[in-house]
């Protein structure tokens, strides 16, 4: 029987990336998506699939409704589902044990860290290890049910629909940190501007995290400066902006990456760094409130 997998994440970004670390891990597996969780259940109606890998947050239908939705039919209340989410407080991971996860793993988060859990996963429902190729013999019993930096998939970096440059870059050189660019088109879209224009939580998918005082920021990226604090994350490393409507409450959690970093004072040991973030999110929600906060700040 053939290991079929099933990534569901409205990101793009996020989808290729998780796809190609599962390829990497399980050679031959065939690999399923959907853009939201309706549509993973039209996939899972029409052919049988062995592993879920789900975002949380996705329109049409969240990750826990499908995985409610699995629990409830006989084919799927074993089958191994691992949540994908930047929804890490407690009652959020609560709420999926209880509706019967697998394995939860919080965005951003390392491409070691995700093949760890997810190799974790299959090995103890599905009896497969890495590396074992496009076929394992049965699936003992089902046993009852615990992006991701490094290599994206080949594509445009741009910020268009699927995207990721080819390598992740190590961002401790001093050649970034002295204002050199990575890339050449790794550049702001618009000139930055001088003034403050709001702060926003981000955090790193290699575990560490910024406050981004903006410069500048609209519905496809953002730029801003922080307070040097340790090691630096990666060009291309996901990451996680939390953005706040002040006058609601609500939090927009939105997926992107880094594009771009420039020291602002000219040696290699500069405190203070500008960052560059394409967001890669199509969440119609996130999307409300980070307009309603581009409103405010702009």
């Amino acid at each position: 029987m053939k290991l079929r997998v099933l990534v569901v994440d409205d990101a793009t970004f996020v989808r290729d990336l998780v796809k190609k670390a599962v390829r990497d891990t399980y050679p031959g597996c065939e690999i399923n998506e959907a853009v939201d969780g309706r549509k993973a259940v039209t996939v899972m109606n029409q052919r049988e699939i062995n592993l879920v890998l789900c975002d949380w947050e996705m329109p049409e239908m969240s990750g826990i409704e499908v995985l409610e939705w699995m629990r409830s039919d006989e084919r799927y209340k074993k089958t191994p589902f691992m949540m994908i989410t930047s929804r890490g407080d407690r009652d959020h991971v609560v709420k999926a044990v209880q509706s019967g996860v697998s394995d939860y793993i919080g965005k951003p988060f390392t491409r070691e860290n995700f093949v760890a859990k997810v190799s974790k996963v299959v090995a103890k429902h599905l009896g497969v290890k890495p590396g074992e190729g496009p076929a394992f013999k049965g699936m003992p019993g089902q046993q009852s049910a615990d992006v991701l930096m490094g290599k994206p998939a080949g594509g445009d970096a741009s910020g268009g629909k699927g995207a990721g440059k080819p390598v992740a870059q190590d961002m401790g050189g001093a050649s970034v940190l002295m204002g050199g660019s990575s890339s050449p088109e790794a550049a702001p879209a618009s000139k930055p501007k001088s003034k403050a224009r709001g702060v926003a939580s981000v955090r790193f998918g290699s575990g560490s995290s910024a406050k981004l005082v903006l410069k500048d920021i609209n519905l496809q990226e953002m730029i801003g400066v922080f307070r040097r604090d340790g090691a630096l994350p990666a060009l291309l490393e996901p990451a996680v902006a939390d953005i706040v409507d002040q006058d609601s409450g609500d939090v927009a959690r939105i997926n992107g990456y880094v594009r771009m970093m420039q020291a602002q004072e000219p040696h290699p040991e500069a405190e203070t760094i500008q960052m560059l973030i394409r967001f890669v999110d199509d969440d119609e929600d996130k999307l409300a409130v980070l307009s309603r906060f581009i409103a405010k700040v702009r």
